[in-house]
């Protein structure tokens, strides 16, 4: 019995998927670091007391680990004579290859180390579900403010001390708040009408609504034609919208495989046929991109209309807990 093109493409991204697997499994030793490479390289080599300098992260990643946080942390606390001002999160690259950069000021002179930070991840094997990864060492040149062969600060001097102030000033000051006074006494203004307060600031508008943010990206999508003009920009435009949609419910999608997405998504997003549909699209947009399944116009058209399907049925889901609290406070 001859296979479709799907059912072909699935197999051969199985098969490949079983075989690299079953050859690259490093021991339960080596898993925690093989595949990992943190570089820390300073912008400059050379600094002085005080000044700021920039250094750069590049994180890379086994395929199999999985970030628990973005924003490097410090792996022991920084002794007085360094400051860490600032530490960015790292941003993904196309070729999966996290940037990132940290501000960090020293106060000694001397070759000082830069601080080693760590990260927490997680590695999809046995036995190691949470771990921490640290990054490389480097140096920086410190040079001191002074010259080298400076001894004391001789030419620093104690400030002048000010003159006292004039008396006659002192009297004619003296007089006039006493004359300010006498006036005062003798007859007061009368009170002045405190000015309106301004009028309130307009409130600012209500944040865009995530259903209606991805129902537009997807009908932008149909209008482009991308299915009859680059299919597989069309199922990675379809299959990004709903990763945003998921994101903005506070879902951690963009950076998630399908197999790992399914593990995060709420159960109430995959019940009943919701897991089916899920699999279905998410798992063609698998093949498009890994396997070079190029599906014809019609059948990408068929695509984006269930995306568009899946979309609405999670909006349901996710707005029936409001209506029932909707329906329970107005029955009390």
């Amino acid at each position: 019995m001859a296979l479709s093109p799907r059912t072909r493409a699935r197999v051969a991204l199985l098969a490949a998927s079983v075989a690299i697997v079953a050859a690259g499994r490093p021991s339960p030793l080596a898993a925690q670091l093989h595949g990992q490479i943190w570089e820390v390289t300073p912008e400059t080599g050379r600094a002085t007391v005080g000044d700021t300098v920039a250094i750069r992260f590049r994180v890379r990643l086994d395929e199999r680990d999985l970030l628990f946080d973005t924003v490097p942390k410090p792996a022991l606390t920084p002794p007085d004579w360094l400051q860490i001002i600032s530490v960015e999160k790292l941003q993904r690259q196309p070729d999966r290859i996290f940037t990132g950069r940290a501000l960090v000021a020293f106060y000694r002179p001397g070759r000082q180390a830069v601080p080693i930070f760590e990260l927490p991840f997680m590695r999809s094997v046995k036995g190691l579900e949470r771990g921490t990864f640290r990054s490389d060492t480097a140096t920086v040149e410190i040079v001191p403010v002074l010259p080298a062969g400076s001894s004391t600060l001789r030419d620093i001097k104690e400030p002048a001390a000010r003159p006292g102030p004039n008396p006659l000033e002192l009297l004619a000051a003296i007089v006039a708040l006493a004359v300010a006074a006498r006036l005062l006494l003798r007859g007061r203004r009368p009170a002045t009408t405190a000015p309106a307060p301004p009028p309130p600031a307009p409130a600012p508008p209500p944040p865009p609504d995530p259903f209606e943010l991805a129902l537009a990206r997807l009908a932008a999508v149909e209008a482009e034609r991308w299915a009859t003009r680059d299919v597989a920009h069309h199922y990675e435009a379809v299959t990004d919208a709903l990763r945003d949609y998921l994101e903005a419910l506070g879902i951690p999608a963009r950076e998630r495989t399908t197999t790992e997405l399914a593990w995060t998504l709420p159960p109430r997003l995959l019940e009943g046929t919701l897991r089916d549909r899920y699999g279905e699209i998410f798992g063609d947009a698998d093949l498009v991109k890994f396997a070079h399944w190029r599906p014809d116009p019609g059948t990408a058209a068929a695509f984006l209309a269930e995306a568009g399907t899946l979309l609405r049925e999670w909006r349901a889901v996710e707005a029936e807990p409001v209506a029932a609290a909707a329906r329970e406070g107005g029955w009390r």
